[in-house]
């Protein structure tokens, strides 16, 4: 019980990062978000495997296999999530975002030889369907810009399904979750580096005054979202984990749908397709 109370929470938490995130790109840039977020984050799990003793399982060799998995997600991940936002707004991004179990399933069931069952591919279904219904661009102006922002969502799901297994078989070597999450977050920083550089010239690290409350919002609930779902791991199986772990969907549009509703609006076609997308991931990551 504890366990998938701390997975629902890390839902809600990533939820409410996104709403954030949303309010902040009127004055600021997705690089700058992603580079303060990412930094808090650090700092935070950093300091969580500090005060659990596991720091000096650092010096492992397999401790880089974390760092990779930084790299590319949240790293590469992050960048393309918030842009995705940027351009199709929170609701339709997080449940494009969202089917990471999908791609989770078939990089487990190609690299680590895990079964697909008729479950799997009932769930695909599931995702596909739900994501068309969220996705569909409402004015024909918007229709490029809308499969632009869906595939950046969809790439950030990729991008995080690879550094999952990166970092499945990077926890059978080093068991330490938190540890786990700084080296997975310092690796993350290697990546941005080269990434805020290429970038500097068309998005410059900036924030107006009106956004730098959301984006520190968006840090600090995107880190308890980590903590969160680490502490979920070390409680319970990860099986059990994950579909709870990933209805942010619903979490999201239901913020939006009651408290933030200035921030964009939700239709029926999207909630129904959160919840389509969602039963579909949980069908998956069960079977």
């Amino acid at each position: 019980m504890p366990a998938a109370l701390f997975a629902l929470l890390s839902a809600a938490l990533f939820a409410g990062n996104s709403v954030a995130v949303r309010l902040a790109l009127a004055g600021t840039t997705a690089t700058t978000i992603v580079v303060v977020s990412i930094l808090t984050n650090l700092t935070t799990l950093w300091v969580v495997a500090a005060l659990r003793g596991e720091v000096s399982a650092a010096l492992q060799p397999a401790a880089l296999i974390f760092v990779g998995a930084g790299v590319l997600a949240p790293a590469l991940a992050r960048i393309a999530l918030y842009t995705a936002i940027d351009m199709v707004g929170v609701a339709r991004s997080v449940v494009a975002s969202n089917t990471t179990p999908i791609f989770t399933a078939v990089g487990a069931a190609l690299f680590l030889h895990e079964r697909v069952s008729a479950g799997l591919a009932l769930g695909t279904v599931a995702v596909v369907l739900g994501v068309a219904l969220t996705s569909s661009a409402p004015a024909q102006e918007e229709a490029r810009a809308g499969r632009i922002g869906l595939l950046l969502a969809l790439s950030t799901a990729v991008l995080a399904a690879a550094s999952i297994v990166f970092r499945k078989i990077g926890l059978g070597m080093i068991p330490h979750a938190a540890l786990a999450g700084g080296l997975t977050l310092s690796g993350a920083v290697l990546g941005l580096v080269p990434l805020v550089v290429w970038r500097w010239r068309r998005e410059p690290i900036r924030a107006d005054r009106r956004a730098v409350p959301p984006m520190l919002v968006a840090a600090l609930l995107s880190s308890g979202g980590f903590l969160a779902y680490f502490l979920a791991l070390n409680l319970g199986d990860a099986s059990r984990v994950t579909p709870l772990s990933n209805t942010t969907p619903l979490f999201a549009v239901l913020l939006l749908r009651s408290a933030f509703r200035h921030v964009e609006s939700v239709t029926r076609r999207t909630l129904a397709g959160a919840a389509l997308t969602v039963a579909g991931m949980i069908l998956v990551v069960s079977a």
